[in-house]
């Protein structure tokens, strides 16, 4: 498979020793990692692209524990595996809907990387096929209303952020002329949708309007020579985490959702891993590795760290 063909090096977790101060009274203090980094999987499988259960009580996440990448849900312990898809075919990606019904992926089963989602209390029964272009459909985010989803699609040959109505309906390109735009995140308030995109001949942080046409307009939130990648926007939507290398090592940053006041949470998280980022068959594994995502109470990260052996482990970085 094309991920076991991706060559990583080891993974050594550092925290920035303290004093990470916003308004509003959130504080963030990382004197002492062992007490803020909890690993969930620690085994020989690949474990990727960690999601929170609007409750706060379960994560889903891809792994090929069972031979192929399908979706697995634990417990927010790490306890409490199960598996919720199998088949054919590969799955990735999985976001879960703000009520806590549906789980949104993406999958090739049906030959093609297209959109799916299946209810949570009836996986197996309860799965939908959204999309059905013959171009790969990637990455579902839902809107935090449950009405809307977006996701990433080649569709035009290039990777652009489309938008969908819950049910599959009403399909429609946000974004355009980035070929390699990716990794979109809902604001709380449903009316704008931050990515990544190399359409400044770098990997930058972009807003735009949910009802924008494709030709914007854009406002570019990071600006550093450096790849940023793999936004996240918080609950309470006062701060977007994201993953950088402006360090000189791939880390967890969290600035002001206007894009100010850009912080390091982390030093030296994925040793000196290096993800494909450029364009080509290895593009939507390799950008799969880190993905983070809120706790809904706001409180922690969760993220995919690389082992020392070169597989992902789901990982959560306490935040307070």
């Amino acid at each position: 498979m094309l991920l076991s063909r991706l060559r990583l090096a080891a993974v050594s977790v550092g925290l920035l020793l303290a004093g990470c101060q916003w308004g509003g009274g959130v504080h963030f203090d990382f004197i002492g990692q062992e007490s803020r980094v909890t690993y969930l999987t620690q085994d020989h499988y690949d474990h990727l692209t960690p999601t929170w259960s609007p409750d706060g009580s379960r994560i889903v996440f891809v792994s090929n524990r069972s031979g192929s990448y399908k979706l697995w849900m634990m417990n927010r312990n790490g306890t409490g595996l199960s598996e919720l898809t199998t088949g054919t075919g590969e799955e990735r990606y999985p976001a879960w809907s703000p009520d806590g019904a549906t789980i949104a992926f993406a999958s090739d089963r049906s030959g093609n990387w297209d959109i799916w989602t299946l209810g949570v209390a009836d996986p197996q029964a309860q799965v939908r096929q959204l999309t059905t272009h013959p171009r790969a459909d990637l990455a579902p985010a839902w809107s935090r209303d449950g009405r809307k989803i977006a996701f990433v699609s080649y569709r035009d040959f290039e990777y652009s952020i489309y938008t969908m109505n819950a049910d599959g309906s009403d399909q429609r390109k946000l974004t355009t002329g980035g070929n390699g735009d990716w990794g979109p995140t809902w604001s709380p308030d449903n009316r704008a949708v931050v990515f990544v995109s190399t359409r400044s001949g770098n990997g930058d942080l972009y807003e735009i309007s949910a009802d924008a046409t494709p030709t914007g307009p854009y406002r570019r939130l990071t600006t550093t020579p450096q790849r940023d990648m793999i936004p996240a926007w918080s609950p309470d939507g006062s701060k977007i985490a994201f993953v950088s290398q402006r360090s000189g090592t791939r880390d967890i940053w969290v600035m002001n959702a206007d894009g100010t006041n850009q912080v390091q949470l982390t030093r030296d998280l994925s040793g000196h891993w290096e993800p494909r980022y450029n364009i080509d068959s290895h593009f939507i594994e390799g950008i799969g590795y880190f993905y983070l995502a809120w706790s809904p109470d706001g409180n922690s990260l969760a993220y995919t760290a690389v082992n020392r052996d070169g597989r992902g482990e789901i990982a959560v970085l306490r935040l307070q």
